[in-house]
């Protein structure tokens, strides 16, 4: 049902053109020009409250793109988002969805999509949208006076404050951004009035400009203007004096030139120049010509087109990236497809930032080709590089013309070549990203990423031919993959290809795989450009001596990203000066820096780096750079462990090295967040350590890891890594080595349903730890093959487990470990039945708990008491259990995007057994909303990416047909009782769907377990 405003008769619905005029179209318009509101055909729809109408403004300003749930968070609250932002954001669209309805394709408004959500609409249907599809239009519009009937058309859909009724920084900031584009779409129209010799409602339009931007100069220019054309001078004075005292008040600062002539004419130094006159200075065009073979970079072309057309003054835009990265090419081709919306000419300047001879151009030498470009004569010019400037600027003045400034070395060389002229765009190519030049002018910043796979295959394809590359197409994925994906050097391997017709892409691609230890040496040439050693170079010549020194101790590193902390560390520098370095190796395009703190590089400056540090043949450096780096993280995985699961379990610190600059984490988010960006690196870390003799660390690092790959259920890569420390640890006679990492290859092979190789380990664990004297660590042990044991119904062998451990934590500690025995020696007594005294058991844990309680053993001894309760009858008080688990489940919901999908499992299944016991205690009004959100979230977790996980590994197709059940269950109306028994079964089939295609022990499968031991006969929900 969509609601309707009492007052919506009075307030038509937006008409596409018409300013609001005449009868709406049919369906969904909206406004954000006017307050943020919505019509349904010609009736307005109560959008709620502010915050509300706030969530949808942000997704109908994406303009149809996905707004990630993050994003809307961070646009609603900054940095103020309470611990329940991402349920309340989920709560407005619900809402929202139950007043717009659907849209003409029959999709929800909003929609799902991924992480976040988006409102996709025709044409036409959100005033803002109309507005600058106008201004568009008008942009490209060769006749005057259909541009001036196009901006009238466009200015027209304005009749109120934008983003009227919702506050906040974010809608700040959008509202300056909307009224500048109404301010230049109004100055625009009003030039074109006043040109052909018009200036009826232009001065009107042009003071409420002016109130609206009071220190915007070319506002009171027109302004001026436009009364001095219809006889007014003295009040075109006055407006003169009014922006001259504001200016000088606010920003200290006297009128620019162009509002100094106008005061000079209208004084009568001069007469007003006559409608349409213009200068006739030369029309410039050498932009170099577009490569004949050039392809993909559909993302970038459309990000760039999007900025041109806003329509918004843009004093620049800034492509950056590393060398060799394609920026030139890639720029020249979009330059010479917009060239002709720079009707007054175009500019290409090459600054040779980085260059062969190294000859940064200076800013005064290039300003005097840019003149002879513009076809300014030599005689009488400046000589120093103000006088040019302005010379520059003043000849660019109300011209539309495209200037390029190709390979910029720092925004110093590019601030004087700015046009300062708002119809002039200037778009600058350099390994750097010019961040002072961002900062000081608003200049876009667009950054050059390595293609992809599909558009390196489509360049390959350009260069070698289409069939050519099809007939062997993998062999032209390993040649990209080995080319690191860079622009260059699969410009090079293609001329390889090419001058030797004979040789097959299989034999290429094997030949180049076998010169891989060469480095770079396969990708040479003649020429120093495509020469991608010698380009890579330029930059490294461009460096300081310690910056030089990092660069190449970045090679120690095992894959191309990392962290500030961990190069300070490998670098043996404090971590500010290490920043600073980092951000020289940004600055000269030798890294990326993706977000704050963290850096990456292709592959091939990788090898650059490898070739150059073993240059130098400093083993031993290099050597204690890797001692470094480990010792990093093992302060680093340690910390995250503990903070992920109170984890007491973990062996000391070692010593370590001088100059390690140690940075543990802390809580629970920031350990999934390091873990998370870091997991690669840290499994390459335990090969890396093993392969340096660095064996302790090795089954360190590979012990820290266990819990989170756990809980990302990625057991083939906690095999693999423990199967690494087992060998390392061996080699050297290290039992407690070995017993570590036989019990991360127990827990591995435990979740993926092989129980008693798992057992097998343990008890080989067990005799390690004792051999190697760590009693703690050997109680431990006893405690996971308890668990094991239980879980296999030999109750009697698992409560002897768990009184060795017993008996060890009586003798060295900690206290609070004989809490975590009672835990298993109760989960021991429900696998034999003895459901009561499991229950006695857990009461009796609290006596021995601190601080220090895993969260996770809490979590698990509720689910354990509430399930007793229930074999027991007692399901009132297993709900009550229950609902205290899932209060402390959502206390987690804290947690980023990324991790929300495993917290919605982990919810969903508590949720599901506390429906289950709702139900059986006689409240089927409580446990169908319960069953319905356990659904819900069981969808967001199956539908969420699982990248890497054994779990989703052999799913397949299989995933779509699950979530076509979930839907299917979720859409049934029937009655409560009915529809709880079906939901149940349906359940039941997804767990069980789900183990024999995984092959592992899950969550899932135990809840499914727990359903069928408890159903009622007079309920067979399941089979």
């Amino acid at each position: 049902m969509h609601r309707a405003k009492s007052s919506a008769s009075t307030t038509p619905a937006p008409h596409a053109g018409a300013g609001g005029a005449g009868p709406g179209p049919r369906g969904l318009t909206f406004s954000v020009l006017t307050g943020v509101r919505a019509w349904r055909d010609d009736a307005e729809l109560d959008l709620g409250s502010p915050q509300q109408k706030l969530a949808l403004a942000v997704l109908l300003l994406a303009d149809g793109r996905v707004v990630p749930v993050t994003e809307m968070i961070a646009a609603m609250w900054g940095e103020d988002a309470p611990p329940a932002a991402r349920g309340t954001v989920r709560t407005y669209v619900y809402r929202l969805r139950r007043v717009l309805g659907r849209d003409e394709s029959g999709e929800p408004v909003p929609t799902s999509a991924g992480n976040g959500y988006r409102v996709r609409l025709a044409a036409g249907r959100v005033d803002l949208g109309r507005f600058l599809g106008a201004v568009r239009a008008a942009d490209t519009a060769a006749d005057p006076e259909r541009r001036a009937e196009l901006l009238r058309t466009a200015l027209a859909e304005w009749r109120d404050r934008p983003l009227a009724g919702v506050e906040g920084a974010w809608a700040r900031r959008e509202r300056r951004r909307v009224v500048r584009l109404w301010v230049q779409a109004a100055e625009s129209w009003a030039e074109l009035e006043l040109g052909r010799g018009g200036h009826a409602g232009v001065v009107e339009r042009l003071r409420v400009v002016v109130e609206a931007e009071p220190l915007r100069e070319r506002s009171h220019e027109l302004l001026m203007r436009a009364l001095h054309q219809s006889g007014r001078p003295a009040e075109a004075l006055a407006v003169y004096e009014r922006i001259r005292v504001t200016l000088q008040d606010e920003l200290g600062v006297d009128p620019g030139p162009a509002l100094r002539e106008w005061h000079r004419r209208v004084v009568g130094a001069g007469p007003a120049p006559p409608p349409g006159a213009a200068a006739g200075p030369v029309r410039p065009t050498p932009l170099p010509a577009p490569l004949a073979v050039f392809t993909g970079r559909e993302r970038e072309l459309r990000e760039l087109d999007a900025r041109l057309d806003e329509g918004s003054a843009q004093p620049a835009i800034v492509v950056h990236g590393t060398a060799g990265v394609g920026k030139t090419t890639f720029v020249v081709q979009w330059a010479n497809r917009i060239a002709p919306r720079f009707p007054d000419g175009q500019l290409y300047v090459n600054l040779r930032g980085f260059d062969a001879e190294g000859a940064v151009r200076e800013p005064a030498d290039v300003l005097r080709e840019l003149l002879d470009g513009l076809g300014v004569a030599k005689a009488g010019r400046p000589d120093g590089v103000d006088g040019l400037v302005a010379l520059y600027r003043g000849v660019l003045a109300g011209r539309r013309v495209l200037v390029v400034l190709d390979n910029a070395r720092d925004s110093g060389q590019v601030l004087p070549l700015l046009p300062g002229s708002p119809r002039c765009l200037v778009v600058v190519t350099s390994r750097s990203a010019l961040t002072g030049l961002v900062a000081s002018t608003g200049a876009h910043m667009m950054g050059m990423r390595l293609l992809d796979m599909p558009e390196s295959v489509a360049l390959l394809a350009r260069r070698l031919g289409e069939r050519r590359v099809a007939a062997e197409s993998a062999a032209v994925r390993s040649i990209a993959a080995t080319c690191a994906h860079l622009p260059l050097a699969l410009a090079v391997a293609s001329a390889r290809i090419a001058t030797n017709p004979a040789l097959s892409l299989s034999e290429f691609s094997r030949e180049l795989a076998e010169h891989a230890e060469l480095g770079l040496d396969f990708l040479t040439g003649d020429d120093p450009r495509s020469d991608v050693r010698s380009v890579l170079s330029w930059s490294y010549r461009a460096l300081n001596r310690e910056a030089a020194r990092l660069f190449r101790l970045l090679a120690v590193l095992p894959l191309s990203q990392t962290g500030t902390a961990a190069v300070a560390s490998v670098a043996g520098l404090p971590p500010p000066r290490a920043q600073v370095l980092l951000r020289e190796l940004v600055a000269v395009g030798l890294l990326v820096e993706d977000r704050p703190g963290r850096f990456s590089w292709h592959d091939l400056l990788r090898d650059y780096s490898a070739e150059l540090l073993a240059g130098t043949g400093d083993a031993d450096e290099r050597q204690a750079a890797r001692r470094r780096l480990l010792d990093h993280y093992l302060v680093v995985t340690r910390s995250a462990t503990v903070a992920l699961s109170s984890a007491r379990d973990v062996p000391e610190l070692p010593e370590l090295a001088p100059g390690v600059s140690p940075r543990p984490v802390s809580g629970g988010r920031a350990a999934l967040e390091v873990l998370t960006s870091e997991h690669d690196t840290l499994v390459a870390l335990v090969d890396l350590a093993a392969e340096s003799g660095f064996e302790a660390h090795c089954w360190r690092i590979a012990w820290h890891l266990r819990f989170y790959l756990d809980w990302k259920s990625l057991w083939s890569s906690m095999t693999r890594i423990n199967e690494v420390a087992l060998r390392a640890a061996e080699r050297i006679g290290d039992d407690v080595g070995a017993g570590h990492a036989r019990r991360g290859l127990a827990r591995a092979a435990f979740r993926t349903g092989r129980p008693e190789l798992a057992v097998r380990h343990l008890d080989a664990a067990v005799e390690a730890l004792r051999s190697g004297r760590d009693r703690r660590a050997q109680a431990y042990a006893h405690l996971q093959a308890s668990a094991n044991l239980s879980a296999l119904d030999r109750v009697e062998l698992a409560l002897a487990h768990a009184e060795q451990a017993s008996a060890i934590f009586r003798e060295v500690g900690p206290r609070a470990a004989q809490g975590t025995v009672l835990m298993h020696v109760a989960f021991a007594k429900m696998r034999s039945g003895e459901y009561r005294e499991a229950i006695g058991l857990i009461g009796e844990i609290s006596g021995f708990e601190d601080d220090s309680a895993p969260v996770a053993e809490l979590v698990f001894r509720l689910d354990m008491l509430s399930d007793a309760h229930d074999r027991l009858g007692e399901h009132g008080k297993s709900v009550e259990v229950h609902e205290r688990e899932i209060r402390i489940l959502r206390e987690m919901e804290i947690f980023d995007d990324h991790h929300a999908a495993f917290l919605d499992e982990k919810i969903s299944l508590a949720m599901f057994t506390l429906a289950r016991s709702l139900f059986l205690a006689g409240r089927p009004d409580r446990a169908v909303p319960v069953q319905r959100e356990a659904f819900a979230r069981l969808r967001s977790f199956l539908a969420a990416p699982k990248a890497g996980s054994d779990f989703w590994a052999s799913e397949g197709g299989r995933v779509d047909r699950l979530l076509g059940s979930i839907d299917l269950v979720l859409a049934d109306d029937r009655p409560d009782a009915v529809w709880f028994v079906e939901s149940v079964r349906v359940f039941d089939s997804i767990a069980t769907a789900l183990v024999d295609g995984a092959g592992v022990v899950t969550d899932m499968v135990n809840v499914r377990d727990r359903n069928r031991a408890v159903w009622p006969e007079t309920h067979p929900g399941v089979a």
